[in-house]
């Protein structure tokens, strides 16, 4: 009956949400428990610059220094392609998985520094949204574009051709899936807001 399906949605409402939490808290213990420990070697470093009242070293010089430690510490690094140039040095820090948002905003590169330090990527954007803006480019870009001659040679589109990190992977035939939800799908006025 309909009584029985209603109550049924609210069941597994309920399960799921206890679910979600208990998923959370097992996470936050497991990471907990990994923290590291003592005070010598890189985690003297990161316990020697928490210590200081001043004159602390640069974010790219304790990356440098320690950079395995306060990824142990901190597994999840929510950055810009530009923050992770500037912030971490290149070969110091490896991640498991790199996703990019928005990557019709992102020019390929911008992204390769990302890239190059991730065993994977995940790749999400829309090709309806606008390109990245290339306004600035125009104004600082004196080389005047020289069309190569056609010698009948297969060549593939270079990277920097490409007005998108997201462009670049659809030309390059990486595997696709639509996103079967969206967070904004859990409440009607989260998406009616990007709908105006």
């Amino acid at each position: 009956s309909q009584t029985d399906r209603h109550n049924l949605v609210d069941e597994f409402r309920k399960l799921e949400t206890q679910r979600i939490k208990n998923t959370s808290a097992i996470i936050r213990t497991h990471h907990l428990s990994k923290l590291p420990q003592g005070a010598v070697g890189e985690m003297g470093v990161i316990r020697g610059e928490i210590a200081k009242k001043r004159k602390h070293k640069s974010i790219r010089q304790v990356i440098s220094q320690a950079g395995s430690m306060v990824q142990r510490i901190k597994p999840i690094f929510l950055m810009s392609p530009i923050s992770v140039a500037q912030f971490i040095p290149p070969e110091k820090l490896e991640f498991d998985l790199l996703v990019i948002d928005e990557a019709s905003q992102v020019k390929p590169e911008d992204a390769l520094g990302s890239i190059a330090r991730a065993k994977q990527i995940i790749v999400v954007g829309d090709q309806k949204q606008l390109p990245p803006t290339s306004f600035f480019d125009r104004l600082t870009d004196n080389i005047d574009e020289v069309e190569e001659e056609d010698n009948g040679e297969l060549a593939l589109t270079s990277a920097v051709e490409m007005e998108s990190v997201l462009s670049l992977c659809e030309a390059r035939g990486l595997n696709q899936c639509m996103l079967e939800w969206h967070y904004r799908s859990r409440d009607p006025s989260l998406i009616t807001v990007s709908n105006l």
